[in-house]
This record gives C-alpha cells, structure tokens and sequence, in this order.
C-alpha cells in the first residue's frame, strides 16, 4: 500500500487543478500529508486482513463497512466527499448511493496483493466498492485497478496490463498523457480518473516516474496519483528512502495496519514459506520408536542422524512459549524440570504429539537455528515429545549431530551482520557457496539478509553522447596516423557530455539475467570488456525490474559458482529490515 499512500501524499498539494502540469516539481512538500484516500485505504485493508479466506460477500460488506466508518470516523477532517460524508456520520444503517465517483478504486490497492486469482481479485474489489459505489462504474473502477496491482505484482507485463483492462473494462488508453494533460481537469467520476492514472502508469519509466507523470495530468491528483501509485508499487517496488517518507507522515494507527498488511503480504508472497516444514518428522518418530525398542548406541545414532538430515531438509519442530503479558511480540520458551532438578527445553514433532499435553502458545521454527540457541541456553538440551514416545537430545548429542557435518558448511552462519563483515564480498561468497551446496529454505532466508545489506559489482557499458564518440573516434584516428595507439596509453579523455552507464545482461536459453558478482575480480576474463560499478543490492534489484529485456533473475558470480535470485524473491528481499548492527571504534 506504500505506492497508493504516497501517491495521496505526493498528489494532495496539487489537487483542485493545482498542478504545475509538468513532471518537474518538488516531490515532498510542507503540503505532502495523507487525505481521505488514505484513510480509506487502510480501512479496506484493516478490514480484509481480519476476515478469513472463505468469507461470504455479506460478511465482506458488513467488515468493510465497519471499517470504514470506524477509520472515517476518527479522521473526520480528511477530505470526504458530500454523500460519502452522509454515510460516514449520519446514516443509522449505511447504505450504497449509487455512486460512480472514483472513491472506490482509490482504496482498493490492498485487494490486489491479499488473494491468488484475479477472480477472487475482482470479487474482493467488487465487494470493497459495493457498500457505497455500487453504480456499474464505480464497481469496474475498483475492479480495474485491483486488477492492473495484481498483473503488476505477478509479473505480466505492461502490454498485458493494457490488453487486459482494454478487453475486460473497455475503457480507452488509446491517449497519451502529452494528449491528456492540455484539457484535463477536476474530476471525481471513475471513468474520468482509472483511464488517466492507468495511463499514467503505462507510460512511467519507474515508480517515482509514474508519481510524477500522474501529478503531472492535472485533475483530482491526491486520488488519480493514488490510483496509479499502487499499480506502480506492484510493478517497480518502492525504494527504503520512500517508504520512509511515507511512514515519516502516518499516524501511529495507520502504521500498524500498514505493518500487519506487509507482513501478510511478506508471507502470502513469499516462495519460501509456502511448504509445511513439519512434513517428514515422521521419520525422528520412528527412529525414536526403533530406538526404544533396541536402546542400543546403532538405534541412537540413527535417532540423531535422522534429526541431522531433518535439519538439512528445513525440518522444524513446534515448541510450546510464554507470551510476554505486557509485550506480545515478546516471548519465552517453555522448559520442563525433571525429577533431578534440572530443566529442558521442549520441542514436539507433530501437532498430534503437540495435542497430547495441555494446551499452549506455540511457534514452529527450524530445528538447526533452535538447536544452536539451545546451545546458548542455560537448559540441558531438549524433551522431543514429552507426552508420548520421548527423547531426551541433550547438549553433547546436539554437537554430535554438528560435528557429523564435518568441516564442510551446510549451515549458512548467523553471524552478527555489520558492515565489516559485508565489506569486501567474501562473507556474501561463503553464504552462496553454502546455499549452493545446501539449497535449503533456511539458508535461502539467511541469504536474503545477507543480500539485503550487501553491495556488489555490476559490469556496465559506458554509453557517450554523440559528440563525445564523435570526438574519441578522432583521438583513436589521429593516434593510428601518427604511430599507433599506444601512444594514448596513460592519456586522459574528459567528456564534455553526461555518459551513460548501461548494465549488461546475459542470456541463458529464452531467460535473461542481470548479473552481479561479489567482487570486481570474480568477473574473471568477463569483466575486461566493461567497466565495473559497485552498487547497494537494493539498487541491483531496482535496475533488474526496470531492464528492457525482461530478465527473470539476477544471477550471481555467473562464471564460478553461480546462483540465481528469481525475481519473485526481489520483493522479500527488498522488503525486509536492515540487520546490519553498528559497531563502535573499540568494537563494542
């Protein structure tokens, strides 16, 4: 929702045909604050993250209604429009009105990230506008843009985008902005706003640019900027520095919602997560069960081989916690005391094995990371299913089951990130080299902290101007006439024109990659053909969606041990917080 709250932001000064009708003006300013837009928006989206997936449409209606108003009702100054106002605070029971205004599509952002089919894209979206713009336009304004955010977020292009609104909708994006911008105006209808921002978005180089093309038409700009901010997020993403903009100008309220909305959309989106990491425990029980029926040192080191290849599969176990009664994101684990006095974690292998004993908080979580906080702890290992067929995996067996690895890393480390560490690129190579070797769920997340915080090396055409080549190409033959060109060897050149660095891309079948390397000289024979630029990971990210060729991927060190990054990855990296800790001269 990033995209459609700083489109509000960003267009609220210029609304009421306020705009400079052009792309060149400042972007934040003293009258960059959010609007009902805004408001609305978090509304929808409160309302949606607390329903549950099969939901009936009157359930959707009633929990966005009573979202809204509650949302309106503790920002009455934000902006509303006379009908929706009357809704908001004068009507003992809310009904539609009828409308066409293009209120519903400006609040909708949320609906095109939360569900898995345009289908249920455009039930929401419809649903989402029904309880005040039920009028046939009101209802295809909503349904278009939830429907152009979810194309944008699962990777169609924007020809696609364009042929489907087209084809689906029927509105007209045969214009360009340059033909828009002279005769548009105020207008609050969806079939005068959802066509321009749309446009606005199609013809928008990056998300900044699209921002800036929106507030550039003219109009009703807090919301068609709005409108076409959130296309613009799902397509290109928002930059840290942005968000933060944004997050600088919401209310605490608003920003709880915004957090729970990405950490939902974080864990819908996130190919990582999709998998249940319980399945396959089922093999520590039977190895558990094996080994109580032979109790021999065979039995027992079956018992912690099958945890060790468990781990090595992004096994996890559940284990009971404590929930913080003051802080609930904080907590504890559970431990057992034994009739010797001394305490053990517990872990469970199943929810049935969970079930057996009372009922607790739980949390699941990956048997390696658990294993070494266990390490850490004051506890003497852990109770693997207290209540049925147990085993007690204590401190010793848990370093039996490391050193069974040998020497050989399977583990990406956990170790403190700081920018020491990241420095010169060989922590990042080590973590690839381990994620090469074991391509595990666990290591994966481990890579993308890392990525997340990391620079690497990006190889770079120079492309000059024509009256720079121009004026090289001459240097060159002046050189080849008086000798050869060695004699321009230590010899500068200064352009009198701004050079372009141009990313190269690699080809591998139909796919193309971008790629990136951990340091200059791990380009290897490659790298001598173009100049070597060092740039922040995020950026990389940044300048792979935004490449013509469409790449699928960045790809990294392709020429010794390469490893790709889908780009369905690029969101989670981009969306997660710095992990880099500071550290002080003294290295405190």
């Amino acid at each position: 929702m990033f995209g459609a709250i700083l489109g509000d932001m960003i267009g609220a000064p210029y609304e009421f045909d306020q705009s400079p009708k052009v792309k060149d003006f400042p972007l934040f300013s003293r009258g960059s604050q959010f609007t009902d837009d805004t408001v609305m928006t978090i509304a929808v989206a409160d309302a949606l993250l607390g329903l549950d997936q099969d939901a009936d449409d009157e359930t959707v209606h009633q929990a966005v209604t009573t979202s809204m108003r509650t949302w309106g009702r503790k920002y009455p100054g934000a902006g509303y429009g006379g009908k929706f106002y009357r809704w908001l605070f004068t009507q003992r029971i809310p009904k539609p009105y009828n409308s066409w205004g293009n209120g519903s599509a400006m609040r909708v952002a949320a609906v095109g990230w939360l569900y898995d089919t345009i289908e249920e894209t455009r039930r929401y979206a419809r649903l989402t506008a029904e309880v005040t713009h039920n009028h046939p336009e009101g209802i295809k304004g909503a349904e278009a843009t939830a429907s152009a955010v979810y194309m944008a977020r699962t990777g169609s292009s924007k020809d696609e985008i364009k042929d489907y609104v087209m084809q689906q909708f029927g509105y007209d994006l045969s214009r360009t902005c340059d033909e828009i911008r002279p005769t548009y105006h105020h207008v609050e209808s969806c079939q005068e706003t959802v066509p321009e921002a749309i446009t606005a978005f199609l013809e928008g180089t990056d998300f900044e640019d699209v921002i800036r093309t929106a507030v550039s038409l003219g109009g009703d700009s807090d919301t068609l900027t709005c409108i076409a901010g959130a296309m613009a997020e799902a397509f290109y993403g928002v930059s840290e520095e942005m968000k933060k903009e944004c997050r600088n100008r919401l209310p605490k309220d608003m920003l709880e919602v915004l957090d729970r909305f990405e950490q939902k959309k974080l864990a819908k989106h996130h190919p990582l997560l999709h998998d249940s990491f319980l399945d396959g425990n089922e093999q520590i029980e039977l190895a558990i069960v094996n080994y109580h029926a032979h109790n021999n040192q065979e039995t027992l080191l079956a018992v912690l081989e099958t945890i060790r290849q468990r781990m090595h599969a992004d096994g996890h176990f559940i284990f009971p916690i404590i929930i913080d009664d003051d802080d609930e994101n904080s907590f504890s684990f559970q431990a057992l005391q034994t009739k010797d006095g001394k305490l053990w974690s517990v872990a469970f292998t199943s929810q049935a094995e969970f079930e057996k004993g009372a009922p607790s908080r739980v949390l699941s979580n990956f048997i390696d990371s658990t294993m070494k906080l266990c390490l850490e702890s004051e506890t003497e290992g852990f109770v693997i299913n207290p209540w049925g067929q147990s085993f007690m995996l204590t401190k010793d067996l848990i370093e039996k089951i490391f050193e069974a690895d040998g020497d050989i890393e399977y583990t990406v480390p956990d170790d403190p990130i700081t920018r020491q560490l990241l420095e010169d690129g060989s922590f990042l190579k080590r973590a690839i080299n381990i994620c090469n070797r074991n391509h595990t769920k666990l290591n994966m997340l481990k890579l993308a902290r890392i990525l997340r915080d990391s620079y690497v090396y990006v190889p770079c055409n120079m492309i000059m101007s024509d009256a720079d080549y121009e004026a090289w190409t001459k240097i060159i033959q002046e050189a080849e006439e008086q000798g050869g060109l060695d004699s321009l060897v230590g010899k500068e050149m200064i352009s009198q024109d701004q050079t372009r660095m141009v990313p190269d891309i690699l080809q591998n079948g139909e796919d193309y990659f971008f790629p990136v390397f951990t340091t200059a000289e791990e380009m290897g024979g490659y790298g001598d053909n173009f100049s070597k630029i060092a740039t922040h990971f995020l950026d990389a990210i940044n300048l792979a969606r935004n490449n013509e060729k469409n790449v699928v991927g960045i790809v990294i060190n392709a020429f010794s041990e390469p490893f790709e990054i889908p780009i369905d990855l690029f969101d989670i990296i981009a969306n997660m917080k710095s992990s880099v800790e500071e550290v002080g001269p003294s290295g405190a």
